[in-house]
């Protein structure tokens, strides 16, 4: 697994490998899940828009081009400059989210908190900590919109990490999402789980209201 210094030497060429590899294991249905993950965010002006692990800015870039004010934050001081020069009016944290959330973060509220191939750095108790604790920054009717990796069942992750060989990473966590959909739902969080490809899905995350 890459540590900060690996994703600043990558930042450079990160977005042209995603295109290159973008019809097999790990990035099979990479833009598909950043266009289903756009689809999921209703478009108000001036939506409120935390990502976290932005790296370059791919999908929030669209956003902030809608007119989102968008906060991001990443370990990688290169991808954050990356992502900065894109949306100069941004506001960007370099961070290392396996320790949470940043300090920074008081009363304010975002309508929107996503992830885009970042969950898969977390150890699966660090993923439902850091969801849980992102709770308490969503408005009323906010979302949490994770795409990344990620299987149905235990199952189609086995089959993945079969027909992909020796490409197969054992460092990364991959998603399982009916596992980790029980755990959430332990925090009072609703789920809903869509799984775009064969090796990539997308979790939507919002809290239950009463009637």
């Amino acid at each position: 697994m890459l540590d900060n210094n690996g994703f600043d030497v990558w930042a450079k060429e990160y977005e042209k490998t995603v295109q290159k590899d973008s019809n097999g294991y790990p990035f099979k249905g990479y833009y598909d899940v950043l266009d289903l993950m756009y689809g999921l965010i209703e478009q108000r002006p001036k939506n409120q828009i935390l990502d976290i692990g932005v790296g370059t800015g791919i999908l929030t870039n669209r956003l902030y081009e809608d007119g989102a004010q968008i906060c991001g934050i990443d370990f990688s001081k290169k991808m954050l400059q990356i992502a900065q020069n894109k949306m100069p009016e941004g506001k960007f944290i370099q961070w290392d989210f396996n320790l949470g959330l940043p300090p920074e973060f008081g009363p304010e509220k975002f309508n929107y908190i996503i992830s885009s191939y970042a969950f898969h750095h977390l150890s699966n108790s660090k993923k439902i900590s850091l969801i849980d604790e992102s709770k308490a920054l969503l408005d009323k009717t906010g979302k949490i919109i994770i795409g990344d990796v990620a299987f149905e069942t235990e199952e189609g992750l086995l089959k993945c990490k079969k027909e992909s060989k020796s490409k197969w990473d054992e460092d990364e966590i991959y998603i399982i999402a009916d596992e980790m959909a029980q755990a959430i739902k332990k925090h009072g969080l609703a789920v809903n789980y869509t799984q775009v490809s064969s090796c990539a899905g997308v979790l939507e995350i919002h809290q239950l209201h009463e009637a």
